[in-house]
């Protein structure tokens, strides 16, 4: 290029302001932003600029065309345990439920120890809880928490350890993580029960606090923690929904005068009988404030309660509560306003019969589509998912895979639908 030519350039460049290129360039993934920050030193500093990171999450979460993101379990035994988060589409999934992946290296996180489970995702970060016995003749258990951002590859060092005893009146510690809008802090909450059952101890850990709390103990049972514990790792994740900066729970109060008739049983089909619909609720922890707040369940949502444990999740961004009605239907409610009792609204009656399964399956809803006409649905045998069409009243089982490589390597993988729908991109921090 001669001189002239190179003036003329110059010339006719057109300058776009900061706030314009920010704009811009908030609506694209993470994986592409992290490479534009070797553009420049002005790219990199905006792309690490609170403010931006800020915005891009916004962006991301508000997105109508945004994607939930597959989170995959990959284990070798005697090797270990490995996660992957795979991107997809809602609309690609309600279009074709029947689909085989391959891990992106990009999202693949290697772990050497071979114990962990996953806590929750918020905000583009997923937590990860290690554990191990430290000594099996007193049942001395540790726990560790690193918290890992799948997008810009980064996880953090091991945080947050305790080591406490896990014998018979003291079950293990269930995990869960989420967000304080109030002080900009994520937070994780461990829960157990204590005393058979009688009490739910609560401790509460803020990342870079590096400190657990004991906070309040609930005199109730929380429902759902044979579900987590250790069985995060297959997958499911009903006990605890987080939701407006709170976790919630379903609860039986007055527990103690259930649980002396049955000798200390966990299995819910052995305890409904005695428990009225009075006994169950919602507990609300504020992660703000740290107080709880407990709500009624809808009225006249039950004449008996299920045989099958109830759940409850998050549909359209409203706490929605799931279970077997008469074990003839799936009845699915939203409370559309949160925290109001009176906003209790009936979504939706499946019959077993269109889904195709019996009534001793629970079921979670996950997802509906842009357009209102599909639900998907996760249940409880064999970790299945279904598509269910509002409009015609049909099903389609979805049949996606995922593997670590393209080859048979003796890995067993694992697609966790259940936990996709709190994943969103970040260029937040693991620090």
């Amino acid at each position: 290029m001669n001189t002239k030519s190179a003036m003329l350039q110059t010339e006719t460049q057109v300058f776009i302001p900061e706030d314009l290129i920010s704009q811009i360039i908030s609506s694209l993934p993470v994986k592409s932003l992290v490479r534009f920050k070797c553009v420049s030193n002005f790219w990199n500093t905006l792309i690490d600029d609170p403010t931006f990171v800020k915005l891009h999450l916004k962006k991301s979460k508000s997105s109508p065309n945004k994607q939930f993101t597959l989170i995959t379990n990959h284990v070798k035994p005697s090797v270990g345990r490995d996660w992957s988060i795979i991107p997809y589409p809602i609309s690609s999934l309600v279009d074709n439920p029947s689909a085989t992946f391959v891990a992106d290296s990009h999202y693949l996180l290697n772990l050497k120890d071979k114990d962990w489970s996953m806590a929750g995702s918020c905000n583009g970060l997923i937590c990860l809880v290690g554990y191990r016995f430290t000594s099996t003749a007193n049942k001395l258990q540790d726990y560790w928490l690193r918290i890992w951002n799948p997008a810009t590859r980064k996880i953090s060092r091991n945080i947050g350890h305790f080591c406490d005893v896990r014998d018979f009146g003291f079950r293990g510690f269930v995990f869960s993580f989420g967000w304080d809008d109030s002080t900009g802090t994520f937070k994780v909450v461990a829960s157990r029960s204590i005393d058979h059952g009688y009490t739910t101890e609560m401790r509460v850990f803020a990342i870079g606090d590096n400190v657990w709390r004991n906070i309040e103990s609930l005199q109730v049972r929380l429902l759902g923690m044979e579900w987590c514990g250790q069985r995060v790792d297959k997958g499911y994740e009903y006990g605890c929904v987080f939701l407006n900066t709170t976790f919630n729970w379903l609860a039986v109060q007055n527990w103690a005068r259930v649980i002396v008739r049955h000798n200390w049983s966990y299995n819910w089909s052995y305890y409904v009988s005695d428990i009225t619909v009075e006994d169950l609720v919602i507990v609300s922890l504020d992660l703000g404030t740290e107080t709880y707040n407990k709500y009624r369940l809808p009225r006249g949502f039950f004449d008996k309660l299920p045989r099958k444990e109830p759940t409850i999740g998050v549909l359209e961004e409203c706490l929605c509560l799931c279970y077997s009605y008469k074990e003839t239907d799936i009845v699915i409610w939203q409370m559309k306003k949160f925290g109001v009792e009176e906003s209790w609204i009936l979504f939706l009656k499946i019959s077993y019969n269109i889904l195709q399964l019996d009534y001793d399956v629970s079921f979670l809803p996950l997802f509906l589509s842009k357009d209102g006409d599909t639900l998907v649905l996760c249940s409880s045998k064999n970790e299945a998912a279904i598509l269910y069409n509002l409009r015609d009243n049909s099903m389609r089982q979805i049949e996606v895979r995922a593997h670590k490589t393209n080859i048979d390597d003796g890995t067993y993988n694992s697609l966790y639908l259940s936990l996709a729908q709190r994943y969103v991109e970040s260029l937040i921090s693991v620090c």
